[in-house]
């Protein structure tokens, strides 16, 4: 599965990513970027971890003007879900998804609401 991030740059999630951590929503997205910003900027690669956000029900002129390039001051890739991959991603309304995987196949899912926790399922 191949997914842009915020500059336009394509990433893999292949067999070498072990987690994913998924947005589908303005408020998940807050608290996971909370949360990243609190770790080296190479967290996520070292981890093997994918931050996926579902951006596609924000209107098109936020998306482009107040959205990307607040995210792209991050320090961090946020793969962004397109129409092609809406609905690939398991969501519980409020929550953030945490997917573990192995050689790419998906062996647990949880869902969290805050920083710490996801903090505790990501050790």
């Amino acid at each position: 599965l191949t997914i842009k991030d915020q500059f336009e740059k394509n990433h893999t999630i292949d067999a070498n990513i072990k987690t994913i951590i998924f947005s589908a929503t303005k408020t998940e997205g807050t608290t996971i970027k909370e949360f990243l910003l609190t770790k080296n900027k190479d967290y996520l690669a070292t981890n093997n971890i994918a931050y996926v956000a579902d951006i596609t029900g924000m209107p098109s002129l936020i998306t482009k003007f107040i959205a990307m390039p607040k995210m792209k001051e991050y320090p961090f890739p946020v793969l962004l879900v397109d129409e092609a991959t809406k609905g690939l991603f398991p969501v519980k309304e409020d929550m953030i998804s945490i997917i573990s995987l192995e050689n790419g196949k998906i062996t647990d899912i949880k869902y969290v609401k805050t920083a710490e926790e996801l903090g505790q399922n990501l050790k």
